[in-house]
């Protein structure tokens, strides 16, 4: 619960609006802009075609469509009213579409997007590391390629193991990592806005640069170059939806909408300054090769600040190794996993999700290495961790715009008692437009395009994910099943014997007796 003085009421609004906004921008404000604005393959610039003006423009339709979006989880976040209860995507699944939604939107977060994340941090803060050092130390040619990448999967393996097991534990430390790093983070980012402007007005406007590039940019604008920019800035927008839960632990509702607003416009304004600044003193749009220019090649001011940088991806592997054990607790107490813990449920919950985590985390280095062996000094433990996080930023969305669908049908429909924000109806309708838009041009980018292209990275892991996920969630509801027949018949309607006849009252009747439970009969006719 957020504290405040509850004597002075104006002050109480302002603080918990200015908590909100700190919390909310805090959050939102990652790793993204690290990750995706260069011009590679899969960065912003690289899918804008090096044009920064489609770049800015996305960043900015992006951040109105996340506003629309804000609104229509700030009613969802509503039904959670009494301690108890639940306030994640899965509960808000169960409770506006149904629970078999839920249970396939748990897997999903529990199975695949936690766990992807989890180790594309671990991975990602080592490489940015001994990136660094090998620029100015040279460690690949006194090392060997193969010595230097096996140093780096055994180092982001021991992290990802650390903060597993401490966050399965122990809350304290957790809590101060992230306070203490979510304000580091901005540090590089400020430090990158105001130094990039200082070189452009030092070196005047005749350098080069992404609006001056030294090998022109195709200036037409074109629908599909729009679209494919958006994934890559999905994934610096994603977790606002977190920021919704807030809602719950304010007295003064009133000042949540306007708070949450005014942090995600931030946020927008915020990563535009930052794309611009990067924009307007490095051709390629890579924040990393930005500091180089900023220090003038100053090896330790360089090293300190991509150091900083790795530290601030500890955000996001203390974020999710703690997150993680919630969810799946969350998820059983919930009946949406046929698993049940007797004692100790958050340890051997947080231990599956150990076990799930590094299974990911194992694959994904050894076939990253499988692909990538033979590149020389390229070889990558990387690389499909990397890849991994598009078809992750796919399925979250996916998820958000199913939410806010049934969240809009329940205005009419009143199944749920959710507050009615007022114009909520006209912005999710827009926010959940804008939305079906992006993502139905992404599926058909994913799915036509990157495969008459010959880039299978994208389509075949979003391929892969999805069947495993509709595998495990096959079984879960199989097992939940057997589990309580009389509450759900799902092993018996996926039976090909009733796919074109059915009778429930009959087809339970006759599992039962089948299984020997006749006892279980008459209480199938009461219900």
């Amino acid at each position: 619960m957020i504290k405040v003085n509850k004597k002075n009421r104006a002050k109480n609004r302002i603080f918990e609006f200015l908590t909100i906004f700190s919390m909310v921008f805090g959050l939102v404000i990652g790793n993204g802009i690290y990750l995706k604005n260069s011009n590679e393959p899969g960065g912003v610039l690289g899918e804008a075609a090096r044009n920064p003006y489609i770049a800015i423009f996305v960043w900015v339709f992006i951040g109105v469509m996340c506003t629309f979006m804000m609104i229509t989880f700030m009613e969802a976040t509503s039904i959670a009213t009494k301690n108890e209860d639940h306030s994640t995507i899965q509960s808000w699944a169960k409770k506006f579409i149904n629970r078999r939604s839920a249970s396939l939107f748990s897997i999903l977060y529990i199975c695949m997007y936690m766990p992807v994340l989890i180790s594309l941090a671990a991975l990602f803060s080592i490489e940015i590391v001994f990136q660094t050092l090998d620029e100015f130390f040279n460690i690949i040619d006194k090392w060997g390629i193969v010595n230097f990448t096996t140093l780096k999967v055994f180092l982001s393996l021991i992290l990802l193991i650390s903060f597993q097991v401490m966050n399965i534990y122990t809350f304290n430390p957790s809590k101060y990592i992230q306070t203490i790093f979510t304000f580091v983070k901005f540090i590089p980012l400020l430090v990158a806005i105001v130094g990039s402007f200082s070189v452009f007005f030092i070196n005047g406007s005749d350098q080069n640069n992404t609006f001056n590039p030294s090998v022109p940019f195709e200036k037409t604008w074109k629908l599909t170059t729009m679209f494919a920019t958006v994934i890559p800035i999905l994934f610096a927008f994603d977790g606002f939806v977190y920021a919704a839960t807030l809602r719950r632990d304010c007295e003064n509702k009133k000042v949540v909408a306007p708070a949450m607003l005014s942090a995600i416009l931030a946020v927008t304004l915020f990563y535009i300054i930052v794309t611009v600044s990067i924009f307007i003193s490095r051709e390629d749009g890579n924040i990393f090769n930005l500091y180089d220019k900023i220090f003038k090649g100053n090896m330790y001011l360089v090293i300190v600040f991509k150091i900083l940088i790795a530290l601030t991806m500890l955000t996001i592997l203390n974020g999710y190794t703690t997150l993680l054990p919630r969810t799946i607790n969350s998820a059983i107490e919930e009946d949406l996993l046929f698993i049940k813990f007797k004692t100790n449920s958050f340890k051997k919950g947080g231990w599956l999700g150990f076990f799930i985590s590094l299974s990911i985390f194992i694959s994904f280095v050894i076939i990253s290495l499988a692909i990538t062996w033979n590149d020389g000094n390229s070889m990558s433990a990387f690389y499909i961790s990397n890849y991994s996080s598009n078809s992750s930023v796919m399925f979250s969305f996916t998820t958000y715009l199913l939410i806010m669908i049934f969240v809009l049908i329940n205005k009419k429909t009143k199944k749920v008692q959710a507050e009615n924000i007022k114009g909520g109806l006209v912005t999710g309708i827009i926010g959940a437009s804008m939305l079906t838009l992006v993502l139905g041009y992404a599926y058909y980018d994913f799915f036509i395009n990157k495969m008459i292209a010959k880039n299978y990275e994208d389509p075949l892991l979003l391929i892969l994910f999805s069947i495993v996920i509709g595998l495990f969630w096959f079984i879960d509801e199989i097992l939940l099943s057997k589990k309580d027949i009389h509450k759900n018949d799902f092993v018996l309607k996926v039976n090909p014997k009733n796919w074109f006849k059915y009778n429930k009252e009959e087809a339970i009747k006759k599992y039962l007796e089948k299984k020997g439970k006749l006892n279980d009969i008459q209480d199938t006719r009461k219900e």
